[in-house]
C-alpha cells in the first residue's frame, strides 16, 4: 500500500465522523423560524415565521398557530420548539417541551418528539419522564422539579440522534443569598444537561445520561458543531439567582455561555464570560444557527440569538468565529411576530414555497 493511498484512507475515515451537509443545505434559500409566542395557553403553540436574510422575519399563517398544542402535549401547551433536518436531508424533527406554564413552573416532567416530511404534517410522540422512566432513581414525579428544553443533533460517531435537554430535581436545590417574601432562604432549582439517544422511528428515547454539570443551574443546551476548529460547541444560560460558581469563582447571572469539547458527550471546556450584548439581562433560550453562504467566495458566519425574555423581544448578535459575536439588532416588539424560545433552520426555495402556499402569511 503507498503512502498516498494510506493517507486517503485515513482522510476519508475521518470524514465520516464529522456532520456533513445535506443537499437541501447545499441549496438552501430562506430560514424558518419556528417558536411560541407567550405565557397563555393561547401562546404556547408551535409557530412559523420566514426570513430571506436571518435576520427579520414575517409570520406564516397570520401568526397563529401551525400545530396544534392540544393535539399533541400531555399539558395540552408546548414551549422552546427546536427543530432540525435529518442527516439525509429527507425528514425533519422536532423537540420540545411539554408544559403549561399557567400550571406552575415545576409542572413540567417531559418532552414532545415530532417528526415530518414537509413540515406541514407531523407525527408526534409525547415522552412523560416519570411514566417512561419508573425505576430510575430520582426521577419520580414528587423528585422531578422539571424537564426544560430539549434539543436534538447528529452524533457522527454513534450514527445516532441525540437529544440533549434541562432536568432540575428538588433533591439537587442548593440555598442563596436571596430570600422569599416570607424572610426564609430562598433554595435555587439546580439544573443540569442530560442527554438520550432517540431510536430509529424518533418515537422513543434511551435512558438520560448526564452531559454537563455547570456546578450551579445550567438550562437551555444548544449544540453546533464548529468544524473550523474541529470541536463541538455547546452554548448555554447560567440560570437562577445570583451565586457564586465555584468551578470557576464565577458569579452567575442569567446570561448565556458556551464550552467547547472534541467529543459530542463531553468533557466540557467553560469560557466563564457571557456572550449576549453588554448590559443586556436576563437572557435565555439562546439558539446559534450558520447563515447561507450567499457565493463561494462568502466567509462563514453565524447568528446566535436569544430570548430577552423581561424586555419582549429577541436579540441577534453575528460572528464569523462561534467565539466573539457582534450585536446585530433586536425584533420588533409589535405585529404577529411576537417570538419566545426557539430556533431556526434553513430552507430550500421549494420548502420555502410550499410552506407559503398552505400556511399564507
Amino acid at each position: 500500500m503507498t503512502t498516498k493511498t494510506t493517507f486517503k484512507i485515513i482522510v476519508t475515515a475521518i470524514l465520516a465522523f464529522l456532520p456533513s451537509l445535506s443537499q437541501a443545505q447545499k441549496k438552501a434559500d430562506s430560514y424558518l423560524f419556528v417558536f411560541f409566542s407567550n405565557n397563555s395557553p393561547k401562546g404556547e403553540q408551535i409557530r412559523y415565521a420566514l426570513s430571506d436574510d436571518g435576520l427579520n422575519y414575517k409570520s406564516l399563517n397570520d401568526g397563529k398557530p401551525v400545530v396544534a398544542s392540544d393535539s399533541i402535549a400531555i399539558t395540552k401547551s408546548i414551549r422552546d420548539p427546536h427543530i432540525l433536518r435529518s442527516e439525509d436531508g429527507k425528514e425533519f424533527y422536532m423537540v420540545m417541551t411539554d408544559m403549561r406554564s399557567s400550571l406552575g413552573w415545576q409542572s413540567n416532567d417531559g418532552i414532545i418528539l415530532m417528526k415530518s416530511k414537509d413540515l406541514i404534517h407531523w407525527e408526534h410522540n409525547a415522552i412523560d419522564f416519570p411514566t417512561r422512566f419508573p425505576n430510575l432513581e430520582g426521577f419520580d414525579r414528587k423528585n422531578l422539579h422539571a424537564v426544560w428544553a430539549p434539543q436534538t443533533i447528529w452524533d457522527p460517531a454513534e450514527k445516532k440522534y441525540m437529544i440533549y435537554y434541562s432536568i432540575g430535581r428538588h433533591d439537587w436545590e442548593y440555598p442563596t443569598n436571596d430570600k422569599n417574601q416570607d424572610g426564609s432562604t430562598f433554595y435555587q432549582p439546580y439544573f443540569k444537561i442530560f442527554y438520550s439517544y432517540a431510536n430509529s422511528d424518533f418515537t422513543d428515547i434511551s435512558e438520560p445520561q448526564i452531559l454537563f454539570d455547570f456546578g450551579t443551574a445550567s438550562i437551555d443546551g444548544d449544540i453546533v458543531y464548529d468544524e473550523q476548529n474541529d470541536q463541538f460547541v455547546l452554548f448555554f444560560k447560567d440560570e437562577g439567582r445570583s451565586v457564586i460558581n465555584q468551578q470557576g469563582n464565577f458569579r452567575t447571572r442569567q446570561g448565556v455561555m458556551r464550552a467547547t469539547s472534541k467529543s459530542l458527550r463531553g468533557p466540557w471546556n467553560v469560557e466563564y464570560k457571557h456572550l449576549q450584548k453588554e448590559g443586556q439581562y436576563p437572557v435565555e433560550g439562546s439558539s446559534v444557527f450558520p447563515l447561507i453562504k450567499r457565493s463561494k467566495k462568502s466567509a462563514s458566519e453565524w447568528m446566535l440569538m436569544y430570548d430577552c425574555y423581561a424586555n419582549g423581544y429577541y436579540q441577534f448578535c453575528k460572528s464569523n468565529d462561534l467565539k466573539n459575536f457582534t450585536y446585530v439588532h433586536d425584533t420588533p416588539t409589535k405585529g404577529n411576530f411576537t417570538p419566545r424560545h426557539g430556533s431556526v433552520i434553513q430552507i430550500t426555495k421549494k420548502e420555502k414555497e410550499r410552506l407559503v402556499k398552505h400556511f399564507g402569511f
